[in-house]
């Protein structure tokens, strides 16, 4: 057995140990794009947090403040094609939800994508805005591409390089650190706490 715990630590130091200094630094980027709301979530909007509920509308609250958390450390430790997905998920819940707290239910059976949300449901009377539409509209594109494999189809190799917005930082001569979707996520993760600002920001 103590065997065993040490081959997993060794393998936890190789492949994450080294990893610090640059989770750190995502850390502070994070911090910086979601004017710190994305560090702690809960506390930039608590009315999100609805810890017991047989109410839909509670769980969608519930679930909107648990995948935030999940973006953002997503963010933080470098999966951005997991953070892109996830900021996707989010805009998508906080559109059903805003819909369904002023009509009770979507018009429909149809499945409500984010997509169809964006530009299919009737936003009047809600507090859906211009604005939000717009910066919804933002994350559209590149959460499909990456929940669809647009790209793969598209431009295959781009794909596999990490898309034009990968990150590239230079370690040492001859060696670089390659990040794939890193910009794609840094755009999203902005806009999908802009979003969650306008709509549940604790107010002071």
């Amino acid at each position: 057995m103590d065997n065993s715990i040490d081959i997993y630590e060794k393998e936890y130091e190789g492949k994450f140990e080294w990893r610090k200094p640059r989770l750190i630094f995502n850390l502070r980027e994070l911090a910086e794009i979601t004017q710190s709301h994305g560090v702690n979530p809960i506390a930039a909007f608590p009315s999100l947090f609805v810890p017991s509920s047989d109410n839909p509308l509670g769980a969608l609250k519930y679930s909107i403040l648990m995948l935030s958390h999940e973006a953002s450390e997503c963010y933080v430790l470098g999966e951005f094609q997991s953070c892109v997905l996830v900021c996707g998920a989010i805009i998508e819940r906080v559109l059903k939800l805003e819909y369904l707290e002023k009509n009770q239910k979507m018009p429909d059976d149809r499945e409500w994508t984010l997509g169809r949300c964006l530009y299919k449901l009737n936003w009047s009377g809600t507090k859906i805005t211009q604005e939000i539409i717009e910066l919804g509209k933002q994350i559209l594109d590149p959460r499909n591409s990456r929940a669809h494999a647009l790209l793969e189809h598209s431009d295959p190799q781009l794909s596999i390089t990490g898309g034009q917005e990968r990150g590239i930082e230079v370690l040492s001569s001859g060696h670089y650190l390659i990040e794939p979707y890193r910009g794609d996520a840094k755009m999203l993760i902005e806009t999908t706490f802009k979003i969650l600002a306008l709509l549940y920001l604790k107010e002071s």
